[in-house]
């Protein structure tokens, strides 16, 4: 697992090369091992990023991430897993190795509801009545626990007995926004929590667009209620377009 997380931290590496580096060497612990004659067979690779494998050797920080993830009970899930869904996996900017508190069910015909963060009673409504709707069909409900219509997407699928998967833009052992630290406990032990960063990774505006990327990578139906001009939620729709996911917009 500590090859997994190294190259998924590596400085100038991201997803795209890393899954490059895993086609290519079929295993973390080569592409540590690599020198550069044989990463330069890599498609794509830069001599930066070839330096960077080069020069990044020490696994120090690694196993205190490792060691903070058993503290706050943070799991692990590397792309290989068969836990990680297929239509998520086959991107090729899909994580090599995500961190998850909660349980992993089957998720059929999964939706993303995602909106406006202050938003009007009637964008709550059809937040609301809309998770319910799926969760009745068996399906799960996906979102980013952000204010406004993501936390009335998971609260709504949690009271009607549903699973939903939060995913966040920051460490597991951190709750953002504070005030969802009760909603962020009833994911955690009815439905799942997921994030691209380690532990002590705090939320930032470059954290939150790569969490976008994931809730469209992880759905099937992404529903975007009342966004905003220039928002998350409708960077949530542009990724989704671009992985061929259904994209409903309501305004």
């Amino acid at each position: 697992m500590e090859y997994w997380i190294w190259l998924s931290l590596l400085p100038y590496i991201g997803p795209v090369t890393a899954n490059r580096l895993l086609e290519h060497f079929e295993d973390p612990s080569r592409v540590y091992l690599a020198k550069i004659p044989e990463l330069i067979k890599v498609k794509g690779i830069t001599e930066r990023q070839m330096q960077s494998i080069a020069e990044n050797k020490s696994l120090d920080r690694i196993r205190e991430i490792m060691n903070s993830c058993e503290q706050n009970n943070i799991s692990v899930l590397l792309k290989n897993d068969v836990r990680y869904p297929y239509r998520a996996k086959i991107m090729a900017d899909a994580p090599v190795v995500l961190y998850y508190k909660g349980c992993f069910q089957n998720m059929k015909n999964p939706v993303a509801i995602v909106g406006a963060r202050r938003c009007t009673q009637e964008a709550k409504h059809k937040a609301v009545a809309l998770a319910q709707q799926y969760t009745e069909n068996g399906q799960t409900v996906i979102s980013g626990m952000a204010k406004g219509i993501d936390s009335y997407a998971h609260t709504a699928c949690l009271n009607a007995g549903g699973y939903t998967v939060a995913v966040v833009g920051n460490g597991l052992d951190i709750c953002y926004p504070s005030e969802h630290k009760t909603l962020m406990d009833c994911i955690a032990e009815k439905g799942l929590l997921l994030s691209e960063y380690p532990p002590g990774v705090k939320p930032s505006r470059y954290t939150f667009p790569r969490r976008n990327r994931l809730i469209s990578a992880w759905a099937e139906h992404i529903v975007v209620i009342a966004p905003g001009k220039r928002s998350g939620a409708l960077i949530t729709a542009e990724y989704g377009r671009k992985y061929g996911r259904q994209v409903e917009i309501i305004t």
